[in-house]
């Protein structure tokens, strides 16, 4: 067991993992519940994302307005947010303020009113949210990309659900999922920073006492890719544009490669696309690529935004590029590079509770254990070209390309030539 780390489940089935980081004064906290907008059942759309929202509402002991001055007034920091597939409610303190860190989170999950007049007010607030999605074309392309090429799948829901869908949830349906759900398999606190992670565990094993739920079986299987060429036309300044390609499970072994392959084709400044499209060429502002792993699926996708005027230009520079990596790889120089700036990132990001904190929950949701920093080092250095070259060829297959255009443009603008051959 790596020095400073410990995991101990609390006799209810909560896992608490703890990491201790001496040279700080400070501590991050989260709570994380494996639950999200993929396990939601059909006509529940938004449900996680609104109940993320709640909690912070009022307890049987606090309002709202208490909550946020408690944590205010230790100068501390307290949120939330849902994702696809997990929920995490988190606070970073000073290290004396931990118990109060402790007592707030538990309330919060333990104790939320649900009261309907908060709801109300609440839904109101999620449309916003809603609304400053559809404003934000940026934003609006991953969930209508997401809808197409995990169409017919929970993944391919929006997390905030829909108008329609978060309109009419009652007080009962909400109250019902939360139970469902909130249960104590499903939940794992993580705690990083100035603290001995006994001490983490002498503070929430208490709270989490004679808590006793059966969470419900899950019912969402596998997802299937589904490749096209979509067009959605809207009047923008811009054209956004996404390519995806299938990518790997988050747990996959191949897993390093596909982040190094991810960094050298656009996931830094020095990447391929960065320097073609934008810095050569000067097409666009943004470029990237990025990826989404899942417990059972995955995408590698490839984002660009640019005027009406350039989007052929630009779609065809981005082709060009995969094409040429498919074709002839990536040298060893670009994998030298890719290595060192993941070690960098990585390094660098030690040196935040909050980091940690979401790096210890992630690992005991993703593999049920610990990588020490070191393991994580050795494994990117260990991915050979071999491995780079095999993953290009898995990955960049023209059968399961989804693209989607979002802006004022129709299908007679996209190029004839939508292959990597």
């Amino acid at each position: 067991m790596p020095e400073g780390y410990r995991k101990h489940v609390l006799p209810c089935g909560i896992r608490v993992v703890a990491e201790s980081m001496p040279h700080v004064r400070s501590v991050a906290v989260g709570i994380w519940v494996e639950t999200g907008s993929r396990v939601e059942p059909e006509g529940r759309g938004g449900i996680s994302h609104l109940i993320e929202h709640l909690v912070f509402k009022g307890t049987a002991t606090r309002s709202a307005e208490e909550i946020a001055r408690a944590i205010d007034g230790v100068g501390g920091h307290m949120d939330a947010f849902t994702a696809k597939e997990h929920t995490c409610f988190y606070v970073s303190v000073l290290d004396e303020h931990l118990p109060l860190a402790t007592e707030l989170l538990t309330d919060i999950l333990m104790r939320p009113r649900f009261a309907a007049d908060d709801i109300e007010k609440e839904k109101s607030v999620v449309f916003q949210e809603i609304k400053m999605v559809e404003d934000t074309p940026d934003d609006l392309i991953h969930d209508l990309f997401a809808e197409r090429i995990w169409a017919g799948h929970p993944l391919g829901r929006p997390i905030l659900g829909t108008w329609e869908s978060v309109r009419g949830f009652g007080r009962e349906t909400i109250l019902s999922h939360f139970e469902e759900e909130y249960a104590p398999t499903n939940i794992t606190v993580a705690v990083a920073g100035h603290v001995e992670p006994e001490q983490a565990v002498d503070l929430f094993a208490p709270r989490f006492e004679g808590f006793q739920r059966a969470a419900v079986p899950r019912r969402s299987g596998p997802p299937a890719l589904h490749p096209g060429i979509h067009v959605v036309h809207k009047p923008l300044e811009q054209v956004h544009v996404v390519l995806g390609f299938p990518g790997i499970p988050d747990g996959a072994p191949e897993r390093y490669a596909l982040y190094l392959l991810n960094d050298i084709i656009g996931g830094s400044m020095s990447s391929r696309l960065f320097q073609e499209v934008r810095e050569r060429q000067a097409l666009v502002y943004s470029v990237h690529s990025g990826t989404q792993a899942f417990h059972d699926a995955g995408i590698l996708y490839v984002y660009a935004g640019t005027d009406a005027a350039n989007f052929g230009k630009v779609l065809r520079a981005l082709l060009k590029e995969l094409r040429a990596l498919k074709k002839d790889g990536v040298t060893a120089e670009e994998l030298r590079r890719a290595k060192d700036h993941l070690k960098g990132n990585l390094i660098l990001s030690l040196e935040s509770t909050s980091s940690r904190m979401n790096r210890l929950a992630k690992q005991e949701l993703r593999f049920g254990s610990f990588l020490s920093v070191d393991e994580m080092l050795a494994a990117i250095d260990a991915v050979r070209l071999d491995e780079i070259d095999a993953l290009i060829h898995r990955v960049l297959d023209d059968e399961q390309l989804c693209l989607l255009a979002l802006g004022p443009v129709d299908r007679r603008h996209l190029p004839r030539d939508l292959t990597l051959r």
